[in-house]
């Protein structure tokens, strides 16, 4: 490997080292280049460390692809039919699916469990399991759609990681606004969290989180809401803890 590809890798890890919302030594991460394609690999703590160690990757290179194979470290599950009845049963009681059609497949079978109601076009979501792995594939009707699929999938237990390639049908453009109301009904969705004390708004990408909270559990979780949502480059937490 040419000593630039080397410097590069040092200098991630170096960058990785001084987050403190990353944990190296419980938690390694396994920095490579594959036909120039940068690599990590590893177990981390949370859906924080992964979404931070793919993004720090991601602007030390340059904006150069990145391939993410990072996977959370969960407790042992049951295997993946029940991580996918848990996905299927997230998706089917959120109303905001209401009139998606749900698919779930298990190699070439296909089992349908909802039919496309939506007035809009085509628009479902197939579910498959692999391992810990969840991947969502299909049309959704927005940006937001396809955030909350994915963040859902995240909660289901025994998920390690997720493949969003949900599309959006009709095309909608990314926009800070947008994402800041993804994260807001990210939290809505999360029974620990009051969203109503907390200030959200993003810039670029970067989600500023502001207000008070009852407690130091509720200012994390918060924080961990905002992370799970695909497009989140960074989290700025401003939050208080009220004594």
């Amino acid at each position: 490997m040419p000593n630039s590809k080397q410097d590069l890798i040092k200098a991630i890890m170096a960058d990785l080292e001084r987050d403190t919302r990353i944990d190296l030594h419980q938690f390694p991460i396994r920095v490579s280049v594959e036909n120039d394609v940068l690599v990590l690999e590893g177990a981390v703590e949370n859906i924080a460390a992964k979404r931070i160690a793919r993004n720090t990757a991601h602007r030390r290179a340059n904006n150069a692809p990145v391939l993410d194979r990072l996977r959370i470290s969960v407790p042992e599950s049951e295997g993946p039919g029940k991580l996918r009845d848990e996905v299927v049963n997230l998706l089917q009681g959120e109303p905001v699916f209401n009139t998606s059609g749900l698919v779930v497949r298990d190699g070439d079978q296909i089992e349908t469990i909802r039919t496309d109601r939506s007035e809009w076009g085509d628009h479902r979501i197939e579910i498959e399991v692999r391992g810990g792995t969840v991947i969502l594939s299909g049309n959704v009707l927005s940006l937001t759609h396809r955030r909350l699929a994915e963040v859902l999938a995240w909660w289901a237990a025994g998920c390690e990681a997720v493949e969003n390639l949900l599309h959006v049908v009709p095309k909608e453009r990314e926009t800070d606004d947008e994402l800041a109301d993804a994260v807001r009904l990210v939290m809505e969705k999360d029974p620990l969290v009051r969203p109503d004390q907390v200030l959200i708004r993003a810039e670029q990408g970067v989600v500023i989180l502001e207000g008070s909270v009852a407690s130091e559990e509720e200012r994390h979780l918060a924080v961990q809401d905002a992370w799970y949502v695909p497009g989140v480059q960074d989290v700025v937490d401003r939050i208080q803890v009220r004594t």
